[in-house]
């Protein structure tokens, strides 16, 4: 029998399935030296990033260990990318809380560890399903600008949402803006300077740290350097909170409850965790491909965050996400494979079982600041009105993302983002732009006659619609396109030819095919001849299927625009071009009208 490696096809497959089988084809030494030193930093980098992770999702800071030891191995053996590192992230932990919050769960109580272990269940098989029936395009419904919306309001609630930890007093517990901030003011007076002091320091040892060096671990600096001063001057009988008893080590694997009338409501939350999640997942991945030429399977990324999210949830984890600083760090240091994301998940196991009561004076503070660090820079609202000057609806999409953030849970308000981002496009889709064409006399190209406020000829309307004829819009083109001829009959001018360009119709369907058949019939009963020029290949036979060929006679179908025009020209009243026209909107028009015109013309020109 044949070893697999001799079978034809067998180590390809496995590879698809199982990506690490080829991690360490061609690997060397230098490599392996590369990924552990890459490991190791992310490593001082993720043990109290994932701790403060946790918190913002509403779990005990020691379940963000498990969630970075367990989804980074799997995620990483699974995944098809070499730098992506999954586990604990910003986003994905606020919008787990806010689904959560919406059911009515108070943060850290039995109640929410274990749902949030069942929301990581179910984000992890929606994620699974998607990458093994490679259904990833559907991440291209969340436009960019829900993305940017959220993103800038997210980051806003997330860093309001530290403060409470910042100030050391409590506040509601809430994903809405004006809650958390008015909750906040009304009990200001109630900061503790000592808790204050230690946040403020513990933000600044990780700023600075980054201004030295972005590779120096300022979050584990600030880490130890702020439970010392806890240690040393009892700061946590002043009433700074600490994380307190941690116990060592991963809990027992326990399914999480198959609770069907919980599951019920959480399943709208799980999709838009789910899809942001691996919005955030693929841009990672594809973005640092793409800077170093390598080719990656996005559908098998989503199958390793699948499978990520459904260890964790077996150890009362909470959903996972790919992280975009952790990600670009392992970049920076020069992994070679996805074993550095192995190492550093292995690390921060090894912290939970050797080092995990060694936490027991960090700050709640410390761990706010980290979060405060990592998110400040999100907080971006002139990127909705960079949008904005680009496209006016993306920009007013993005804006109303943002503000619903303030009202409504921000699963709800990523839904309404989607569903507005999609009416636009429908919208758009619907109303499709029709132009007018006519000729530059300068650069003697086809221009938009309105739009540039030149002449059009007489005798030929040249229109282009700027989208695909499909039922949704195809009434719509043909009002269009019939209530322009009829005006211009009724106001007198002399038309012979309506000639249209399909240049930009990539497509028909039956309903858009059988309204152009339409179209041409009731506008040659006009007394108007149709002409089409640049019908795709595709199109052409769906509109033959139509009838297409029974009212367009073949000598009016022509292949560019300039061929259409001169054949057209060809059968103008030229009478009425040398007397009447004031125009010379072609190059053939100057050949028949008098020299003095010509002459007259070009000086105007």
């Amino acid at each position: 029998m044949k070893r697999a490696e001799e079978v034809p096809g067998i180590t390809v497959s496995f590879s698809i399935k199982f990506p690490f089988l080829m991690w360490f084809k061609n690997y060397s030494k230098e490599g392996f030296i590369r990924d552990l030193i890459a490991g190791i930093t992310v490593a001082a980098v993720y043990v109290p990033q994932s701790m403060a992770y946790a918190m913002l999702a509403g779990m005990p800071p020691i379940h963000g260990l498990y969630v970075a030891f367990i989804a980074t191995i799997v995620a990483a053996i699974f995944g098809s990318s070499r730098y992506l590192n999954t586990g604990p992230v910003a986003m994905t932990c606020l919008l787990s809380a806010s689904v959560l919050y919406g059911i009515g769960f108070e943060p850290q109580t039995p109640e929410w560890i274990k749902y949030m272990a069942l929301l990581a269940l179910m984000v992890g098989l929606i994620r699974l399903t998607v990458g093994l029936f490679k259904l990833g395009f559907i991440v291209d419904l969340i436009s960019n600008s829900v993305v940017v919306g959220f993103t800038a309001a997210g980051a806003l609630v997330i860093a309001l949402s530290q403060f409470k930890h910042f100030f050391g007093y409590e506040v509601k517990s809430s994903t809405h803006i004006f809650e958390v901030v008015m909750d906040l003011v009304s009990k200001i007076e109630m900061t503790n300077p000592y808790t204050l002091a230690i946040g403020v320091l513990a933000y600044f040892l990780i700023w600075g740290s980054r201004r030295i060096s972005v590779y120096l671990p300022g979050a584990l600096i600030a880490v130890v350097v702020t439970s010392l001063l806890v240690y040393w001057y009892k700061l946590y009988d002043k009433g700074v909170a600490i994380v307190g008893e941690v116990p060592q080590g991963l809990p027992s694997p326990e399914p999480p409850p198959l609770d069907f009338a919980m599951m019920s409501k959480m399943w709208g939350g799980a999709f838009v965790v789910a899809f942001f999640g691996l919005i955030e997942a693929v841009a990672i991945a594809k973005t640092l491909a793409i800077r170093v030429g390598d080719k990656w399977d996005p559908n098998q990324e989503l199958i390793g965050q699948g499978l990520a999210n459904v260890a964790v949830s077996f150890f009362k984890g909470f959903p996972a996400g790919g992280s975009f600083s952790r990600s670009s760090l392992n970049f920076a240091l020069g992994a070679v494979s996805p074993l550095a994301s192995v190492i550093s998940g292995a690390l921060v196991g090894l912290t939970l079982f050797l080092f995990a009561p060694a936490f027991y004076y960090l700050p709640k503070a410390t761990l706010a600041a980290i979060v405060l660090s990592a998110v400040v820079n999100l907080i971006r609202p002139q990127d909705i009105l960079k949008l904005y000057r680009i496209n006016k609806i993306d920009g007013v999409v993005a804006g109303l993302t943002f503000l619903s953030v303030f009202f409504m849970d921000l699963w709800v308000a990523i839904t309404l983002g989607v569903l507005l981002s999609l009416g636009s496009f429908v919208y758009k889709t619907m109303y499709p732009r029709i132009v007018t064409l006519t000729r530059d006399p300068v650069t003697r190209t086809f221009v938009n006659a309105e739009k540039r406020g030149l002449p059009e000829c007489p005798q030929i309307m040249f229109i282009r619609p700027n989208m695909s004829i499909y039922f949704g819009n195809a009434q719509y083109v043909y009002d269009y396109i019939m209530n322009k001829v009829e005006d211009a009959l009724f106001n007198g001018r002399p038309l012979k030819f309506v000639l249209i360009d399909m240049e930009a119709v990539n497509y028909v369907d039956a309903t858009g095919a059988e309204t152009i058949v339409r179209l041409v019939k009731d506008i040659k009963q006009k007394g108007v001849e149709v002409a089409f020029a640049n019908i795709g290949c595709d199109v052409y036979p769906i509109l033959e299927n139509a009838g297409f060929d029974e009212v367009v006679n073949q000598d009016l179908v022509f292949n560019a625009k300039g061929e259409a025009i001169g054949k057209l020209f060809e059968k103008l009243d030229h009478d009425y071009c040398r007397e009447k026209c004031p125009y010379a909107v072609f190059d053939e028009c100057l050949e028949v009208k008098p020299p003095e015109k010509v002459q007259e013309l070009k000086k105007a020109s």
